[in-house]
């Protein structure tokens, strides 16, 4: 084994023995989907014990349910194919089940290395959104109401939600990334264009997966695409 290698381990796992002690669930895939590293407060969120899961498929431990706005855990997942490919995963949410088998809403950040070090391929960060999941249900039992109260006629809120963009406004910078990209520029390909740093370039892409609500590089050109937005 190199020296470079070594010192990639080293570093890979100081992060780790750093995001042990997080009150961040955290927990770490290889590249294959399997679990790998299981914090503390991920057995405290969840119910499951490191040595419930390590060695599991992630979508088998979180058993998620389909729900809108909400990422589908499966075998080769958008998340997983964006990281392998180096492209950045904005934060998104997972309606799961604790061990308890009580649903659970997690809010999951990513963090993925520049190369697979080890066995580790990606980190994820994450915290229990449950609080956000009973506003929702709350506000669609409300609607619900509303609806029937006022019989086949929408209500002002059906129609505001209907009426809601898709994505956040774009900055400036971020449109000229965007048009970019959709150009089939590479993030340092922009960076030279633009003049600015390769890390400037990927905090833009990320922001512009995070306004456009999707995972992939690929789905944002779709979608600029079909609404016209370079």
């Amino acid at each position: 084994m190199t020296d470079g290698v070594l010192e990639k381990h080293s570093i890979m796992d100081e992060l780790l023995a750093v995001l042990a002690r997080t009150t961040d669930g955290v927990f770490a895939l290889d590249q294959v989907e399997r679990v790998v590293f299981w914090n503390a407060a991920a057995e405290r969120i969840t119910g499951y014990q490191a040595d419930e899961v390590l060695g599991r498929p992630c979508y088998e431990v979180f058993g998620s349910e389909q729900r809108a706005g909400c990422h589908k855990c499966q075998p080769d997942c958008p998340v997983m194919r964006a990281a392998r490919n180096q492209e950045l995963v904005p934060t998104y949410n997972v309606l799961g089940r604790t061990k308890a088998d009580a649903p659970i809403l997690l809010n999951i950040s990513v963090i993925v290395p520049l190369e697979c070090q080890g066995s580790v391929c990606t980190v994820h960060l994450f915290r229990d959104a449950t609080h956000q999941l009973r506003y929702e249900t709350y506000v669609e039992q409300t609607l619900g109401a509303a609806a029937q109260l006022f019989g086949s006629q929408p209500t002002l809120a059906h129609r505001a939600l209907e009426a809601t963009p898709f994505f956040v406004p774009l900055s400036a910078r971020e449109k000229q990334v965007l048009g970019l990209l959709v150009q089939g520029k590479a993030a340092r390909e922009i960076a030279e264009t633009l003049g600015i740093s390769y890390v400037t370039v990927r905090n833009h892409l990320q922001a512009i997966l995070r306004k456009f609500r999707v995972h992939t590089q690929r789905q944002v050109i779709k979608l600029a695409l079909q609404h016209h937005l370079v």
